[in-house]
């Protein structure tokens, strides 16, 4: 099973040990045949030749005959590698060939091989391409939420134009991306968005979007459907729809929303999911939130770390200390190892993994904020290699201008689709190679025990100290630092600034 396939079935539902099973597998079985220097050799100079090498051979092998002679013949060697791989691991070639049907399971294997033969298994994993890109695709809002990280409101400018946005997918699907996510801003205010996500849909890759909720009328979601949104990530703070209205920053901005899910809800496919930024307004709501996702019938819960960046940073006192985020990350755990639970309770902050791995007795792992799986060596050791914060390693993010960033949350430009090949800026942009490191980082989360599956926020590092190597402060093993720099700040939550400053010693 590619990862990438098993990314998009832990966002469907809980497999249990065995169904993880073969994600390890895979990636045994990729590290074992590519541990031949040979092979890795020939293959990336297949890939060097032809980038859709791997994937036009998957889908050969699958059955996908509508490619010319000449091209299939230039496939051979690697179907026949895939063969030997198959007969290697005693897998049933029906089942295989029926799996690797689908156009996203090929370029999730495509990208997982490609990335092995160029860099090896490492922990964490270090991909050749994201499997996730997050496209905030335009500056227009219709809300004005006190923590948003773009300060999203009027369009800007200098966003991409219509065939800017579609070369830019065509070099996503190009290069192996899997999972296309349009963020804003609020995507559904321009008109092309439909034009590129249709595309990007034709193309194979998996489609989500981020939304306010407000505009997702019934006949909306039909549309969305209709050009390839399969999930659905909307934002609602709180079970008060005055608390809600006034961190979004318009009245009446709650009832839409919840119209908005309840229209998603109930439109065949769709997969749902309602995103809550917890701060200290709101954590205390977080069993509220629960019960009202089951209340509309949500497939997840998704509970986002609050990042002081673009608005945020007006708003830093909100923080949650690390001691409450503690209290907070273990209560989604209790919710995360509900045996009769439907619903998926996540959170994106990376510590999750580590409070999974300190109760794994209980059956349990959380694999990054992608999904969980009932605990095992095996799913432990599959959590190190994809586990902990994806920024710059496991997915990157594009402004409306088309400038890389490695995170919505982490605004560093890192090159320019303008001017620049959106692999080029993954593979050699000097940031994006260092968040794919961890022997460096500092404070608790250069020593600490799980760095493998969690790393600490990048984000947040960055937001606090203005360096990404620094500790991540929400962690209760870094409350030394954080409480030094309340003492300091004289505030409830420590100053960006004055942290920025401190930081300069770490």
């Amino acid at each position: 099973m590619s990862m990438a396939h098993s990314i998009r079935l832990l966002a469907t539902r809980r497999p249990t040990s065995e169904e993880s099973e073969p994600l390890y597998s895979t990636l045994n079985a990729v590290n074992v045949f590519l541990g031949n220097p040979l092979i890795r050799k020939v293959l990336r100079g297949l890939c060097v030749d032809d980038k859709q090498a791997i994937y036009e051979a998957l889908s050969l092998y699958s059955g996908h005959n509508d490619l010319n002679p000449m091209k299939k013949l230039k496939l051979l060697p690697i179907c026949a590698f895939i063969e030997l791989g198959r007969m290697s691991f005693h897998v049933d070639k029906s089942k295989m060939q029926e799996f690797f049907s689908q156009q996203v399971t090929r370029r999730g294997l495509s990208n997982i091989v490609k990335s092995v033969a160029e860099y090896g298994i490492s922990k964490p994993l270090k991909l050749q391409a994201p499997f996730l890109v997050v496209w905030n695709y335009t500056n227009a809002c219709n809300l004005r939420c006190k923590h948003c990280y773009q300060r999203a409101g009027k369009m800007s400018s200098d966003e991409l134009g219509l065939e800017e946005r579609l070369n830019i997918v065509d070099q996503l699907v190009d290069n192996d991306v899997v999972a296309l996510a349009f963020s804003g801003g609020e995507a559904l205010l321009r008109d092309d968005f439909w034009e590129v996500a249709r595309h990007a849909s034709r193309e194979g890759l998996y489609l989500s979007l981020a939304t306010n909720g407000t505009l997702l009328t019934k006949d909306v979601v039909r549309r969305l459907m209709d050009v390839g949104i399969e999930y659905y990530e909307i934002s609602l703070d709180s079970v008060d729809p005055s608390k809600h209205d006034a961190f979004r920053g318009v009245s009446g901005a709650w009832e839409r929303t919840v119209t908005g899910i309840r229209n998603v809800v109930a439109q065949d496919g769709a997969y749902s999911c309602i995103a809550n930024t917890i701060t200290r307004e709101n954590y205390d709501e977080l069993e509220d939130v629960v019960a009202l996702s089951k209340k509309l019938g949500v497939d997840r819960t998704l509970f986002f770390n609050f990042i002081p960046v673009g608005r945020g940073k007006d708003i830093i006192d909100i923080d949650l200390p690390p001691d409450v985020r503690e209290d907070v990350l273990q209560q989604m755990y209790n919710h995360l190892s509900g045996q009769s639970e439907k619903l998926e309770v996540f959170t994106t902050a990376p510590q999750l993994s580590r409070v999974c791995m300190m109760n794994s007795q209980k059956g349990i792992m959380s694999i990054a904020h992608f999904g969980a799986a009932e605990f095992s060596d095996k799913v432990g050791l599959l959590a190190e290699y994809i586990g902990g914060c994806g920024a710059g390693r496991m997915y990157s993010a594009i402004q409306p201008n088309g400038i890389v960033t490695p995170c919505v949350f982490l605004p560093i430009p890192v090159g320019d689709l303008r001017s620049e090949s959106f692999i080029d800026i993954w593979k050699n942009a000097e940031v994006m190679q260092s968040l794919r490191e961890r022997h460096d980082l500092k404070g608790h989360c250069g020593t600490c025990e799980y760095q493998n599956v969690c790393g600490g926020c990048r984000a947040r590092a960055y937001a606090y100290f203005n360096d990404i190597k620094a500790p991540d402060i929400g962690c209760i093993n870094n409350l030394q630092t954080y409480n030094e720099l309340k003492n300091i700040s004289g505030e409830q939550s420590p100053d960006v600034e004055i942290a920025k400053t401190v930081g300069a010693v770490l």
